[in-house]
């Protein structure tokens, strides 16, 4: 446990100031990215120190402040060495300097990209630090990344203020929940959107027929740790949430269980927010996740801390009626970590315990298949 709250911290108070390359030519068409459990990943070309461009699939994470490479991929870069991280995304050139990089992934903070994206082979993740000198754009629609110079063009879609961190790249909104006004971070790089424990369950003393679970199901189930976020966590659907202009109706949050129990987070506080925030640019008290963001064309202009949001298609109603357990990974196996208790009751027991593996799911074989593949075959 000690090692596993080790690197909780270091995950997440790691926040160095990251270099970009500038006056670049803009990309208006953008490259392609893969959407995989609603996180982005890119094709991302390297340079080894010997000159050689090398290829890797790299996870997007806007609510990380520091790039992070597998370890092979670290010492191939040379990046244990002093060497420069250089990269290329299209034709765009990007920079970090080697004590701004991450030496592996794993942790309660980085879960492993093996365990978050298997069978894909994923080897470093970029924060929104690396891209602040541009204007992000995130068509969800076509899958398609954009890193545009600032007043190349006017984005499209109902603007919104920008609250960023500019050491880090976390970028936050001003949101109105019911009659209060909050602020929520801004994350392509989580597949679905989360909130502090506490709050969600403020929220849902005063509106309990806001919450759909107890245990997360679905969508909200993205990560399948073995901890009590997922598995104790809250499932709920807030009716209406407003950014500006834009609304959200009946979007999905999942509420965060303690790190080390409700016990500890009474004398200690909740360890992962308390510590998180601290890289966000206000006292957020969750993030926009993939659920919330994949129904829009999504431009966040950073030297103007400007967002503009399209609509591309109406929310899906149905990314939370799955059966009522909570996955863990557990390397190429699906178990059940937990049975989640929902608003309404099953007409019958369950026939699944805690412990047992998912082995198939109509002609699915489960051992060895993606995410996704296993939470569209729950439908």
């Amino acid at each position: 446990m000690r090692r596993a709250i080790a690197s909780l911290f270091a995950a997440f108070l790691f926040i160095p100031v990251l270099a970009a390359a500038r006056k670049l030519p803009s990309l208006p068409q953008g490259v392609p990215f893969i959407l995989d459990s609603n996180r982005i990943l890119l094709d991302v070309v390297l340079t080894t120190p010997e000159g050689r461009e090398r290829k890797a699939l790299a996870w997007f994470n806007m609510g990380m402040a520091s790039p992070i490479l597998t370890h092979d991929l670290y010492r191939e870069l040379g990046i244990n060495r002093g060497g420069i991280l250089q990269m290329r995304i299209g034709e765009r050139r990007l920079e970090a300097r080697a004590d701004q990089v991450v030496d592996g992934d794993g942790g309660v903070g980085v879960p492993t990209f093996n365990h978050l994206f298997a069978p894909r082979r994923v080897e470093a993740m970029l924060p929104a630090a690396m891209f602040t000198d541009y204007v992000l754009r995130i068509d969800y629609n076509r899958r398609v990344l954009a890193l545009n110079a600032p007043g190349a063009k006017h984005p499209e879609g109902s603007p919104v203020p920008l609250l960023l961190n500019a050491d880090t790249g976390v970028a936050a909104v001003e949101a109105q929940i019911g009659d209060e006004t909050r602020a929520l971070a801004i994350d392509a790089g989580s597949g679905y959107s989360w909130m502090r424990g506490d709050v969600a369950r403020d929220l849902l003393v005063r509106r309990p027929d806001w919450r759909r679970a107890h245990g997360a199901v679905g969508a909200a189930n993205t990560n399948m740790v073995d901890f009590a976020f997922e598995k104790e966590g809250d499932v709920l659907r807030i009716p209406s949430v407003r950014i500006g202009d834009v609304g959200f109706s009946e979007l999905g949050f999942l509420g965060t269980a303690p790190v080390l129990g409700s016990f500890a987070e009474g004398l200690f506080g909740d360890l992962f927010w308390d510590n998180w925030r601290k890289a966000a640019p206000a006292p957020v008290i969750g993030w926009l996740g993939g659920n919330a963001l994949r129904d829009y064309e999504l431009t966040i202009d950073y030297p103007n801390r400007m967002s503009y949001w399209r609509r591309q298609r109406v929310p899906d109603p149905t990314e939370l009626d799955q059966p009522p357990i909570t996955l863990v990974r557990q390397g190429e196996r699906y178990v059940i970590g937990g049975i989640a208790r929902t608003r309404t009751q099953l007409q019958g027991p369950l026939d699944v315990e805690v412990g047992d593996e998912l082995l198939a799911i109509d002609n699915l074989v489960t051992r060895g298949a993606g995410k996704d593949d296993v939470l569209s075959e729950s439908v």
